[in-house]
């Protein structure tokens, strides 16, 4: 396993599971993290002095074009299934393909890790549209990501992402999301995925599958046994997705098990359903995120 690049001392190339699926491992007196190679994909960040940040589901898959379960899967560039084939990845191809490292460095105490995914012929078979996209990751006291698409063809570029992010809980059934009060939500879980108002806050009981839209972009997720908080902050993001598949679904899923859904919530910061844009030729947007705790 070879990457060109030169990487700073505190990065390190691993493999994650039998298959080799390639990655880096960062220690730094800051934090430590893992990333994987496929789909750009933070699987574990830690600052130092804290509790881990994500959660990864203990039965992932590490395998090649297969979704790893936790982390941050990145959703790109549509979210949930493809809105004319059903048969296309769900989410996206952004998370099942390779994206190359092109920069490795630090900044202060933070370190940088820059990839890259650029369209090619399987990209186009999925998805028509010529595009260049970079994620940068920024590994300090907090985490941040920063994607920056840009579209490299002569038509508009339809575009829906999220940050899938995957968090820790003692027991999601004593946790809740503040910041979303009065937020409209299509309620994917109701038959006819209805709208409705989100009053007070959002906590996880049974089966929970929202996708907020029009918010500010900042949102806590409160863990109440452990009484810890995690902030997200996404300016630039108008949809909250979140997510907790409830006993009977995640009993269905081999790569979660039937008590994983007490232990974890997903709450995801995108632009997709009525949030999701069109770049026209040329144009190039970016979008971060900055979770901390």
């Amino acid at each position: 396993m070879t990457f060109a690049l030169a990487l700073p001392p505190a990065v390190t190339e691993t493999t994650f599971g039998t298959r080799g699926l390639r990655g880096w491992r960062i220690s730094t007196p800051a934090c430590q993290a893992l990333v994987s190679a496929q789909g750009a994909q933070v699987l574990a960040f830690q600052a130092r002095g804290h509790a881990p940040l994500l959660w990864l589901s203990p039965q992932a898959l590490f395998q090649p074009g297969k979704a790893i379960r936790g982390g941050i899967p990145l959703c790109f560039p549509w979210f949930g299934p493809h809105p004319d084939d059903p048969a296309r990845p769900a989410h996206g191809f952004g998370r099942l393909r390779d994206w190359h490292l092109v920069d490795a460095g630090t900044t202060g105490e933070a370190l940088q890790l820059e990839l890259a995914l650029d369209d090619d012929e399987a990209t186009r078979s999925l998805w028509p549209h010529p595009f260049s996209a970079r994620l940068r990751l920024t590994f300090g006291r907090s985490l941040g990501l920063r994607l920056t698409v840009t579209n490299t063809g002569p038509d508009d570029l339809p575009l829906g992402f999220a940050f899938h992010s995957y968090f820790p809980l003692a027991d999601s059934t004593a946790a809740h999301v503040e910041g979303l009060d009065g937020a409209l939500y299509i309620d994917q879980v109701a038959a006819g995925r209805p709208r409705r108002h989100q009053d007070g806050l959002l906590r996880f009981s049974g089966e929970t599958d929202r996708i907020y839209l029009f918010t500010s972009g900042s949102c806590r997720l409160v863990d109440e046994v452990n009484d810890r908080v995690v902030r997200l902050a996404a300016p630039e993001c108008r949809s909250v997705i979140t997510w907790n598949p409830g006993p009977d679904k995640s009993a269905r899923l081999p790569d979660m098990g039937p008590e994983a859904w007490r232990g974890m919530a997903c709450v995801e910061s995108g632009n997709v359903e009525d949030d999701a844009l069109r770049l026209p030729p040329g144009a190039a947007r970016a979008f971060t995120l900055v979770l901390e705790q």
